[in-house]
């Protein structure tokens, strides 16, 4: 998408050109900025909220996630500044259970 694409008449405010002078790249309708160096982490845990497994694997946390769903496990994911003993959470976990659930309800191969 241009920048002259982009006009007061689709974006009254200038948030979006201001995305647009940041580098942010333009794919279709959509915004996807530059890859983030964060490490996801995806955890698995049961409905009291515990750990049942965690690590960075998406495949191996969907498996996770499948053997346990009839207990009510719950697959949420993190993002840290580092892979590091003194990493820091950037911003709160997000529980992406629905959208997995929904990837397997419509036949996605996951």
């Amino acid at each position: 998408m241009s920048r002259e694409f982009i006009t007061k008449a689709h974006y009254p405010d200038d948030r979006v050109l201001r995305l647009l002078d940041s580098g942010t790249k333009f794919m279709g309708d959509s915004m996807h900025p530059p890859k983030s160096d964060l490490i996801l982490l995806y955890e698995v845990v049961d409905t009291q909220g515990r750990p049942i497994w965690g690590g960075e694997d998406e495949a191996e946390a969907i498996k996770w996630l499948r053997l346990n769903l009839r207990d009510g496990a719950r697959m949420l994911v993190s993002a840290w500044d580092s892979a590091e003993e003194d990493a820091h959470l950037v911003g709160q976990s997000l529980d992406i259970t629905g959208l997995v659930l929904y990837a397997f309800k419509e036949g996605l191969k996951v």
